[in-house]
This record gives C-alpha cells, sequence and structure tokens, in this order.
C-alpha cells in the first residue's frame, strides 16, 4: 500500500503527519508512506534529520502577508498543484491524508483532481483555511476534538484524537520537594510569551519555594530568556527546543504553553494542568477556541496575551501552586479529553478508505 501524507509549515502539522505515518507502517510493515511538506516550514529542517521519505513543495501561507506577498503565494500555489499532480502520477497513492497547514492544499487538490481518496486530519477546535476548501471532497474527516465536529457535515466525520508519535504515557508526579512548571512556547517559540513569563516570575519573586523551571524558547530567545533568569531567584533550565517532550511533561507540575492543538494534545495525553496563553494574532483565534474546550473541563486556565499578561500570568501560577493537591485534580480532568490510541485510530481509516476504494 502507498500512502502520501501532506502537512506542515509548523509542528502542529508535521508531527501528527509524521505520528500517522510512523503508525500505518508499524501496524502494515508493507505500507509505504510519503511525507510531503514545504520548503519554507519547519519540515525542511527537521524532515532531512530523519529516515522517512519526503519530498518538499516551494510554497507559503496566503494569510499575514501584504498584497505582494499575497500574490506571489497564490502564484507559489498554482505550481505547487502541478507539482502535486506529478507526484501523485508518479506514485500512485491508494490514499492521500491532508494533515492540515498550506502543504496539505496542493496535494489535497490533487487527490481531487486524481480521484484518489483524501483523508483528512484537523487538529483544532476550529479547522484551517486548507481543510475548510478541502472538506467537502474528503472521503473523511478525523478531528481531534469534538468541538471540531460542528464545522462539518455529514457521516464522514469521525473523533479520533490528535496523533501523537510513542513516547506520551500519563505518570503521577514523582515528590522531590520542588516544584517543577515547564514552559512550552511551541516549536518555534513565543517571543511575548518568553517575555511574559519572565515579567510573571519578577512579580512572583521569592514567594514560591523550591520552584524550578524548565523553559523552551524557541532559538531568537534563547540568550535573553536565559539572562533574564539570572535575575530571579530559580533554577532554570533554558532550552530552544525539547525534543523529549513527554519526560518534561512527567517532571512538571505545571505547564504553561500556548493554546496550539498538538500542545494541548501533548499536555492533556501526561494528565498535567496548565496555564494556557494563546496566540492573539491569529484571524480566527484557533488557539483560544482549542484552551477554552480544556477550560470548561476544568483541565487548566486562561490567560490572555495582552498589556496584563505577566501580572496576570504571577496571579494565577501564584494561585495555581498554593494547592498541589488541586493541580493533580485538575490535571486528571483534562486526561478525561486524551485520546492515546489517535494515531491507530486513525489508520485504520486510512486503511479502510483505501479498501472501499479498490473494492469500488
Amino acid at each position: 500500500m502507498r500512502v502520501i501524507i501532506a502537512g506542515g509549515g509548523t509542528g502542529g502539522h508535521l508531527f501528527p503527519a509524521v505520528a500517522l505515518g510512523e503508525e500505518m507502517m508499524r501496524e502494515r510493515p508493507d505500507t509505504e508512506v510519503l511525507f510531503v511538506g514545504t520548503s519554507a516550514g519547519m519540515e525542511a529542517r527537521w524532515l532531512p534529520k530523519s529516515s522517512l521519505r519526503y519530498e518538499l513543495f516551494p510554497v507559503h501561507g496566503i494569510r499575514g502577508h501584504g498584497l505582494g506577498g499575497r500574490a506571489k503565494a497564490v502564484s507559489e500555489f498554482a505550481r505547487a498543484i502541478l507539482m502535486a499532480r506529478a507526484l501523485v502520477k508518479r506514485v500512485s497513492p491508494d490514499v492521500i491524508v491532508g494533515a492540515g497547514g498550506y502543504a496539505s492544499a496542493p496535494i489535497g487538490v490533487a487527490a481531487i483532481l486524481a480521484r484518489i481518496p483524501l483523508v483528512l486530519m484537523e487538529q483544532n477546535t476550529l479547522p484551517g483555511l486548507s481543510n475548510k476548501l478541502l472538506w467537502r471532497f474528503a472521503s473523511r474527516i478525523c478531528v481531534g476534538f469534538p468541538d471540531a465536529t460542528a464545522y462539518f457535515r455529514g457521516k464522514r466525520v469521525e473523533v479520533t484524537g490528535n496523533p501523537v508519535r510513542a513516547g506520551f504515557r500519563p505518570a503521577p508526579r514523582q515528590a522531590d520537594g520542588q516544584t517543577q512548571i515547564l514552559v512550552l512556547g511551541g516549536s518555534t517559540g513565543a517571543h511575548r510569551l518568553n517575555i511574559g513569563v519572565l515579567k510573571a516570575f519578577k512579580i512572583i519573586g521569592k514567594s514560591v519555594i523550591n520552584l524550578t523551571v524548565v523553559h523552551q524558547t524557541g532559538e531568537a530567545d534563547v540568550e535573553l530568556v536565559r539572562q533574564g533568569y539570572r535575575e530571579l531567584p530559580f533554577q532554570a533550565e533554558v532550552v530552544p527546543f525539547i525534543d523529549d517532550v513527554p519526560s518534561a511533561l512527567e517532571r512538571a507540575d505545571l505547564a504553561i504553553a500556548r493554546g496550539g492543538a498538538m500542545t494541548i494534545t501533548d499536555i492533556v495525553l501526561a494528565a498535567r494542568p496548565a496555564i494556557y496563553v494563546p496566540y492573539p494574532f491569529h484571524k480566527d483565534m484557533q488557539q483560544l477556541q482549542n484552551a477554552r474546550v480544556i477550560e470548561k473541563w476544568g483541565g487548566g486556565a486562561i490567560v490572555l496575551d495582552d498589556d496584563k499578561i505577566g501580572e496576570n500570568l504571577a496571579f494565577r501560577i501564584d494561585v495555581m501552586l498554593q494547592n498541589l493537591a488541586e493541580l493533580i485534580e485538575m490535571g486528571k480532568r483534562a486526561h478525561r479529553l486524551a485520546r492515546p490510541d489517535a494515531a491507530s485510530r486513525i489508520a485504520k481509516v486510512c486503511f479502510a478508505v483505501a479498501e472501499e476504494k479498490r473494492a469500488a
């Protein structure tokens, strides 16, 4: 069986795609998987270091550019569709999976034109632009959160959860006399969040005893944040990127993070409470919608990224660390939304869709 899985731009689209592909090859070793992404995305740095088969298209997102940038993006997209059609003809896949992000749209269009079964993955509660355009032509739509089903019609929608790579298991926090906070700024970092967290810790000062911090900053802010912690009475480990997120979450009592779908998925799988600080400049406020799902279940709290981010984070951190037993319960409530078998569920959907096509 041959499969093309397209998606990327950020880790939130790349890693679910990789998790699904690895699961499909694990369940059926004869499965051939080709990953397709964009040369402008995180996958251009990550995939060459892996042993996975991949191809990259020169395509950028349309949103967030000026008129000239949008015109260039549209021209790139048209060329990417031609490249995608040639790739689909050459590979002749049994099924194509769109994992979201602007990298998935050209392959999705090529799948429709070639009449190849198309499966879509939607990680967020509010669908992204690619899936909004493609879902009517898809054989199945696999969503990460139940709230996302409201944006798709028909029986093709299935709540599968978001697939993660092997390693995420809920584990009780091992008491060692230290209270640890894990700060996750996303796969590429988050400058405003980084600065807001430092300001919050300056406000808290010495009021929290035996606090340690692990802070993922992204490449751009790592030295800035390290310098900020040198002025604080906390032991802090500052890194640009965390490869082993399961282990980092296992050691944490509380996470502070953006509201990306895969970040939330990681946190609820680990049964950890969190303070979510959603990215404030997305047109559809996707991250805020994601975080509200967890807040509604009592599994986390939301602090807005505004002019008072430091003060509001300080207040929320202080309140939450006053009751570690409640933090544990909050993590358990968050874990009720976890779907640890998501990769297997979506793999089975893909196998079924391919077999339906063969039988038709």
